[in-house]
Order: C-alpha cells, then structure tokens, then sequence
C-alpha cells in the first residue's frame, strides 16, 4: 500500500476524536528553529494537554489503528502513545555487523527530520500515487517509514508493525543503497540535487510541466518548456535527508515519481523521473 500525499507528514486528524477520514493536513503546522523545542510542544504542550488535544481514551485510541497516517500523526505527537507503541527494547538492525537492543531510544530525536517544510513520498509510477486510497489496510501489515540520507547513501527504516489490530514501531533496520531499481535512482537523484550542472544535464528536453494558473484558482496549465529554461524556473528540490514511507510501493526500472507536500500547507510538487537510454532524466514538473 502506497500513502496518501497529505500535508503531514500526513493525514491529520479532525477534531478531539481523531477521525480516520484522508484529509490533507499537516504534521507539523507550526515548526520552530528553536533547539529546545520537542515533538510534543508542536503542537501540543505537556503530556496531559497532549492527551487531550488528541482524544486518547479507549475508543479513538482503537479509531487510530485504522490508517496508519493517522496514527502516524498521533505517534509523533504523543508522549504517551510513543511510550505504548514502541516495542522497549527496540531492535536495531545492521547490514554489516550483529543487530543490537536499543535501551535507551529517543523517538523524538530519531524521527525530528519530519520536522521540516516538507517531506517526500517516492512511488514507481503515478498510478500507485492516485489509487493508494483504494487500497484497504491488511490486518497484519508492516510499514517502513525511511529516513534517506543523499549525503551518505544510507538508509534507516523505522519498521511499524500492526498486530491484533494496533500499529507499534517493532524495529529499525539500517541498510546503505543497494544495486536495485530505488537504489539505482536514489543514486543518481543524489548528484541531481547537488550538482547543478548535472541537473541541467539531466532535464528533458522539452520539458514536460503542470502548473497552478494563479489566475483561476482551480485552473492549470499544462505546456512544456525547454530544458535551458528549468535554471531560472525551477523550484527547490528536496535534498540531504528525504523521506519516504514504503507501504507496500513496487519501484520498477525506468520511472519513478517524488510527490513533495508541505508541513504546514496545502502545496505539493511532484516530480516524475524516466530512465531514457540507460540514462535518469527529469521528464516531467507539476505543482
């Protein structure tokens, strides 16, 4: 299952009660510089206060289980929730040395790059962006919420479990960019967004885009530009560390989508990248 690009991180919930409707909203509505600043202060101040902004009784509780946005959202933003539903001691994974047991591990700490202006979801094709809310949540599902780091080509999945109907965080498995189709791409989009030149390189020509007409609200225009023009039109694409939430995604050879949602607004960017002559290009914008 692939996750809905909502402005959270995710989907946030509605009101005390916690619905389990897809809405955008955003995970993070007012994210602050200030290095004292914890997970629980955005938004929710002191446990207590917490616990009843969110509605953590026994039934919305059970309500958060139904869509893993929503008890995603909850998740960070809960002191109490996070002491529940992380299994103690949580197992840490490595790809070149034994796992270890994590006694001391700081949620707050290890998931504080969702605390930014935006985070990203990467899908292998636009279909399984547009048809995730089809999809029904299994009984026993796993998710891999994926911290990427472009700097270091490493990967650290924080691996939620739903058991008996409740979502927890079980594991976390650190893994480097492997030989494979999203190990392929990450790759490249790694030089992509730190190399100019190469970027430029790497646009279509023609350039494929959609683009919100500031003149009708609803509208779009949808047209192409030449690749030379992307330098003085293009936005800020992500960089450094990314996200990515893997709910069950297939990422084939030759396209891959990056879907950019803001934390504290309704506005995305998604990206669509084809592999063209063995070569990854940038084939198409849309905002």
């Amino acid at each position: 299952m692939s996750i809905k690009c909502k402005v959270f991180w995710l989907a946030v919930v509605v009101g005390a009660v916690l619905s389990c409707g897809r809405k955008q909203a955003a995970l993070f509505p007012n994210s602050s510089d200030d290095e004292e600043e914890s997970l629980d202060s955005l938004p929710f101040q002191g446990e207590d206060e917490g616990e009843l902004e969110l509605g953590l009784d026994d039934e919305s509780s059970s309500a958060l289980d139904g869509v893993f946005n929503d008890f995603l959202f909850a998740y960070l933003h809960s002191r109490t929730l996070r002491r529940e539903r992380t299994v103690h001691p949580l197992r840490l994974e490595h790809t070149t040395r034994p796992a270890e047991m994590l006694e001391d591990f700081d949620p707050e700490f290890e998931l504080s790059f969702l605390s930014g202006e935006y985070f990203t979801t990467l899908y292998g094709n636009a279909l399984q962006m547009q048809a995730e809310d089809d999809e029904e949540v299994e009984e026993d599902s796993i998710v891999s919420l994926q911290r990427i780091n472009l700097n270091d080509g490493t990967i650290r999945n924080f691996q939620f479990i739903r058991e008996e109907g409740h979502w927890q965080l079980a594991a976390i498995r650190e893994e480097i960019f492997e030989d494979d189709d999203l190990g392929n791409f990450l790759t490249f989009y790694a030089q992509f967004c730190t190399d100019s030149l190469f970027q430029m390189q790497s646009v279509s020509d023609p350039l494929h885009i959609v683009i919100q007409d500031f003149e009708d609200e609803e509208g779009s225009i949808d047209g192409i530009i030449d690749a030379d023009q992307w330098s003085s039109f293009c936005p800020e694409v992500p960089s450094g560390i990314i996200s990515n939430i893997r709910m069950g995604q297939e990422y084939g050879p030759n396209r891959i989508v990056m879907r950019k949602s803001g934390l504290s607004n309704g506005l995305q960017e998604i990206f669509t990248f084809t592999k063209e002559r063995g070569n990854w290009r940038l084939t198409k914008y849309e905002n």
